[in-house]
């Protein structure tokens, strides 16, 4: 037989690792969403370079390290990711 103490336990239990896997469920999610964005950022960086190149060929976003550089500001300026 199972007294008070024990079911209310396994009955707090459940509802916490139904709120861990709820948790999970949303970041799961919001990194889908994070993925889906940087490709759509990427497809458009793309495009975008592409056509700048027939306009104006010489602009100094042409060159890779001056994109590089305004990413890296935009990426410091952020916050950089915690090592694991």
């Amino acid at each position: 037989m199972v007294d008070g103490s024990t079911l209310g336990l396994a009955m707090r239990n459940g509802r916490e690792a139904e709120s861990w896997k709820n948790y999970a469920r949303q970041l799961e999610q919001e990194l889908v969403n994070a993925k889906a964005n940087l490709e759509a950022m990427r497809t458009l960086k793309d495009v975008a370079i592409t056509e700048l190149a027939k306009v104006e060929p010489n602009h100094p976003l042409m060159i890779q390290e001056n994109r590089q550089k305004i990413i890296n500001e935009a990426y410091g300026a952020y916050g950089k990711p915690k090592a694991r």
